[in-house]
Order: structure tokens, then sequence, then C-alpha cells
């Protein structure tokens, strides 16, 4: 008679088969949908609703647009554990490259991730976003369709897009899961997609990585970006075209959404370690807000930190003379900006791309986290007063302080 031990383990071995054969065929037209594949090879899991599991066979239930896993059943019925295999199959029907241009022809590269089919609705981070234009995602299978931003928050860095053409057939959303069901030691996989040249951002690659996490409730403060209050701090690696993509743990669930590796000094990060905002502080901001349009915390522009050698940075070749005139004028900081939203306030009180600001209600701004604890200080509908220094604005006034006024925006 086989040991109720070796029943269990069989039962786990079909269950993980059928999710392997599952990720691997995807659905296509005709065919059945991810949820009947799973239940036809008995690896499903009922929601306990009535609902049919996901395509991990993950419990799952449907909470303002995202795809939440439900509690995991214990025993034979638990969920199997997903390899590296069938987490890359994952990402090739969930995860896209984030394309667009800056006023300044940079080529902006990022990673989004569906939350919601249906709608069309996918995540990504702010700053991965901002100040593009012509934006487009593709998928790893070479698929591409148009995108929109519907709403961005600098100061939490989360942004929601939209397609605004059709999805391939084989898309679906990722499963939210839960960061507090992560603890120091556990594995835990970031997907992302890789820088690439300019003249060829096709040439992006969906890229796995898994490490063990180091720590869980991390504040942490990137350059660039704003302080984020509730991180997972872990090993597996994120290169830059990574941010904005999925953490996941081991069933396949999104526990995080993955930032940039700029901490420790500006000219070194930190060796081994990489964070990623927990998806338990992001949700509420995602469900409640960004999905419904709401921007927070928008200035109406895209900003840089300024540093010295910053335009070196951007160009090698005629970045010194720049950086050279900024010390002269003894510009050492502030935020550059990149891009303006058309249309906004910043916009129409003729801020520009070019420009450098220094200080924002009357108080000295040299980085996203001072921008950032002013502007969430302040009421929406406050007039803003924003001082600094035209720069390539206009060459001719490059030294030449402005002073503008506009009105902070609130919820849209």
């Amino acid at each position: 008679m086989e040991s109720s031990r070796n029943v269990r383990a069989r039962r786990r071995n079909l269950a993980a088969l059928a999710v392997t054969a599952l990720l691997a065929g995807g659905c296509g037209p005709g065919g059945s949908t991810p949820e009947e594949q799973v239940d036809q090879a008995g690896g499903g899991a009922s929601t306990g609703t009535g609902a049919p599991a996901g395509a991990t066979g993950i419990p799952h239930h449907e909470e303002g647009g995202l795809t939440v896993s439900g509690q995991l059943p214990q025993g034979d019925q638990h969920p199997p554990d997903l390899t590296t295999q069938q987490m890359h199959a994952l990402g090739d029907t969930s995860v896209f490259a984030i394309q667009g241009r800056r006023p300044d022809e940079y080529l902006g590269m990022g990673t989004g991730f569906v939350v919601d089919k249906d709608a069309g609705m996918a995540v990504t981070n702010a700053h991965v976003v901002q100040g593009l234009a012509a934006i487009s995602g593709r998928f790893n299978t070479g698929q591409k369709a148009s995108l929109h931003v519907i709403a961005v928050d600098p100061c939490t860095d989360l942004a929601v897009v939209h397609f605004s053409s059709p999805l391939p057939e084989q898309t679906h959303p990722l499963v939210i899961g839960s960061s507090d069901t992560v603890t120091p030691g556990d594995t835990v996989t970031a997907l992302g997609y890789s820088t690439a040249p300019a003249d060829d951002p096709s040439g992006q690659k969906l890229l796995i990585a898994s490490g063990l996490v180091n720590a869980t409730k991390v504040p942490a403060r990137p350059h660039g970006a704003p302080e984020y209050k509730d991180t997972i701090q872990h090993g597996a690696t994120i290169n830059p075209g990574s941010s904005g993509g999925p953490l996941l743990d081991h069933h396949g669930r999104v526990v995080g959404i993955n930032t940039s590796t700029r901490f420790g000094s500006r000219d070194s990060a930190e060796e081994g370690q990489f964070y990623s905002i927990s998806i338990d502080a992001a949700r509420p901001e995602i469900v409640d807000k960004l999905l419904k349009g709401q921007s927070q915390n928008d200035m109406g522009w895209a900003v840089e930190e300024y540093y010295p050698g910053y335009f070196t940075a951007l160009d090698p070749a005629g970045g010194p003379e720049l950086d050279a005139r900024m010390a002269r004028s003894g510009i050492e900081g502030g935020l550059y900006v990149k891009a303006v939203t058309p249309g906004s306030g910043a916009s129409k009180a003729g801020i520009r791309p070019g420009m450098l600001v220094t200080k924002i209600q009357n108080t000295s701004t040299d980085t996203v986290a001072e921008m950032c604890a002013i502007v969430e200080s302040v009421l929406p509908g406050t007039v803003a007063a924003v001082e600094g220094r035209y720069l390539l604005s206009d060459p001719e006034r490059f030294d030449t302080q402005f002073y503008k006024e506009f009105t902070l925006p609130g919820p849209h």
C-alpha cells in the first residue's frame, strides 16, 4: 500500500506538471481558458466562492480591478512552487517592456506588468513613464501595444498605464499576493527587461533573477527618487531596465514592485542589495486612486536631480562644458526639468524642459524627496512659488533666475 507521504508527493508532481503545461501552452483562440486547463489537469483549486483558480493554481478573487490571491489551502491542495522556468513563462504573457522618448530625444525604458486584462490596465514605476511621449509596451513574444498613462504619483513612485490597443490573446494578469507573507530567507524572483542600445530597443529581453530576502519593511532612499517607506530588501538582481517590474514569491504572486538600483553613494550602488516597493504598501494607492485616474502629488513636470557632472553623464561629448558653466554659476544642485505635461499648471506658468528648479515655496529643493515633502505638506489648490534658472530652456538667459507661480493640482 502506498504511504500517505508518497501520495501527497505524487499529487504535488501532477499539479506541477499541469501548471508547466499551462504556462508553456498559453490560451489561443478557440481554446480553453487558463483556469479550465488547470482544472482539466487536476491541478486547480477552488477559491471557496465558486471562482476558478488563476493560471498558477492560486485561489484568487477580484478586488478593485486587481486579481488578488485568496487564502491558500493547506495539505494536498496547496499550490505547487513554481520553477524559474515557469516564472519566466509567466512573465512572457504578463510582463512587458516600456519604451518612449523625452522631448530631448532621450530614450526611456522600463518594465510594467498587467493587473487587469479586461480593462487593459498595468502597473509600473512613476519614474519610468513620467516625461515620455509615444509610449509603447512590448511583450517578450515580440507583440506590441500602445500605452498611455492613466495616473501617476511621483512621491510613491507608482503609475498605472492603459493599453490603448488590444492586448495579445494569451495575456493574463498577475495574481497580487501579500508582502506580509514574505520573511527573511524566503526566495523571491524579479522579472524585468534589460536596457538596450538606443538604436535597437527591440533588443530588450525578459530577464529573470532569484535571490533571498534579507529584510522587509525597510525604508529606502535611492538617488533621484522619493523616499520609499516600505520596501523588501533582497538579493534578486535588478537592473535599470527592470524598474517597474514585479517581484514574485515562490507561487508566482506579486509581493513587490522593483525600483532603481541606485542606493548607497551616487557613484556606486550597494553591493548585492536590491529593493522592491512592498505590494501591501502599494495596493491601496493603486486601487483607491491610480486605477480611478486620480494622479497624486503631480506637479505637472518630470524632474531629475542635478549634481556636478550630471550633463557629462548624459553626454560625454558636450556635457563637460555645460557642467563647467554650471560650476562657474555656483550651481551645485537642484531639480532639472526633463519634461512638462501639456496643459498643466506648470506648463501654463511657463515652466519648460531645460530649466533648473532650486526652490519651491521659498524652500531650497535639491532632491525629489525634498520636493515630495513640500508637495505632500500643502493642500491641492495652493499657489506654489517656484524659483530657479533658465539654463537650456533659454540659452541666452542661461544663468538668469526665474520666478513662477501656479496652482498645485489635486486628484483628477
